[in-house]
């Protein structure tokens, strides 16, 4: 009996590990079929993806390419595989391809590459390729895989930005020699009429003036008063010649310089305005051109327009002094001031103005302002 038990036992043990050899058999089955799937998915996956996919060994050579490749260049896979895929390069792209594709494979690193491949139809299209290196999962390097997208149609779109901007470029450059030329002009103009005003009509206002007086002397009392008042309306007339001659072009400027013609403006606006104006000028340096002379007296009106007509201001500080192998303006008033980085609500053609004359001359320009802290406008012109 007991010899039978023993037996028995044996048995139950063998049938019991041939139970479990089954069942591990059939699980290692379900897996390995679960493996082929999935590995079989995968390459569908691939082969079916919109982007084109390669491989390639560590000798740089493809050994794997996918349908899209096949469809996009209409060439079979065996004339795209090892160096195949060469001969769909654009001639022109492809020694500078290889230059970085070669050595960047050799590096085992990742690298992008931009060039055109030629089309089943024949065309060429600009593609880009994202390669990177491949591993094992013990970490042993097999080689790189790509992909590849047709880039073709971003790039016509970043070449017609880029054409764009250069005529935009070239508009804005034409702009500004207009703009230059215009400003210029007019101050040739305006420069011409001040001297046909200050050495023609004025003079010709006050020696009818000297000769109303002479005839206001010889003349019987009735006419003597008619004759003296036409003195009198000659005389304001001439001034207010004088005056218009010096608004279109100070000769001031001309006769004794931008430091003595800064003064006069400043003395100018403070007789007429309820303002104090301290003025502090340098000796201008020979070397400074009548043209940045001109531009720092007009920047200088400007601002001091500004400040009476717009600030409300009651002090106006005005500088000038040689700073950086060149002259320095500034301009500073206690008005009521603007917020500078916020856009007007109307072009402002004064400080256009300014801008532009600044450029011209190749200077810099500044301005410095806020609400209630008033204003200061610096400008540098090279001598």
């Amino acid at each position: 009996m007991y010899l039978i038990g023993a037996a028995a036992i044996v048995v139950a043990i063998q049938a019991v590990v041939i139970a479990a050899l089954l069942i591990r058999a059939r699980q290692r089955a379900r897996a390995e079929r679960a493996l082929r799937d999935c590995e079989e998915q995968f390459r569908l996956m691939l082969d079916r993806s919109p982007v084109m996919i390669w491989t390639a060994r560590p000798d740089t050579k493809l050994d794997y390419v996918n349908s899209t490749c096949v469809q996009f260049t209409g060439l079979p896979v065996e004339k795209l595989l090892d160096e195949g895929w060469l001969d769909a390069v654009h001639p022109d792209d492809l020694q500078r391809s290889i230059d970085i594709y070669v050595p960047a494979v050799e590096a085992r690193i990742p690298f992008v590459l931009e060039y055109r491949l030629r089309r089943a139809d024949g065309t060429y299209r600009w593609v880009l390729d994202t390669c990177v290196p491949k591993y094992t999962s013990s970490g042993a390097y097999t080689g790189y895989i790509g992909a590849c997208i047709d880039i073709t149609e971003r790039r016509d779109a970043e070449n017609l930005i880029r054409e764009s901007q250069a005529a935009l470029d070239v508009s804005h450059q034409e702009t500004q020699a207009l703009a230059g030329q215009l400003i210029t002009a007019h101050e040739d103009e305006r420069r011409h009429l001040a001297r046909e005003l200050h050495d023609d009509l004025t003079q010709r206002l006050a020696r009818l003036a000297i000769d109303a007086g002479l005839l206001a002397q010889n003349a019987n009392a009735d006419c003597s008063a008619a004759v003296a008042a036409m003195r009198s309306d000659l005389v304001r007339l001439s001034e207010d010649v004088h005056a218009l001659s010096y608004r279109l072009h100070p000769s001031v400027l001309d006769d004794l310089g931008l430091s003595d013609a800064l003064k006069t403006e400043c003395d100018r606006v403070a007789r007429h305005g309820a303002l104090r104006v301290e003025v502090n000028a340098d000796v201008v340096p020979l070397t400074l051109h009548s043209e940045a002379s001109l531009c720092l007296f007009r920047v200088a009106q400007e601002a001091l327009s500004n400040a009476v007509r717009h600030a409300h201001a009651s002090t106006v500080t005005v500088l000038l002094s040689q700073r950086d192998n060149g002259m320095r303006l500034a301009v500073s008033d206690n008005g009521s001031g603007f917020d500078a980085a916020q856009p007007c609500d109307h072009a402002s053609l004064g400080l256009a103005s300014m801008r532009e004359r600044v450029r011209i001359v190749h200077g810099e320009l500044d301005i410095d302002s806020a609400p209630g802290r008033g204003t200061t406008v610096v400008a540098w012109v090279p001598a």
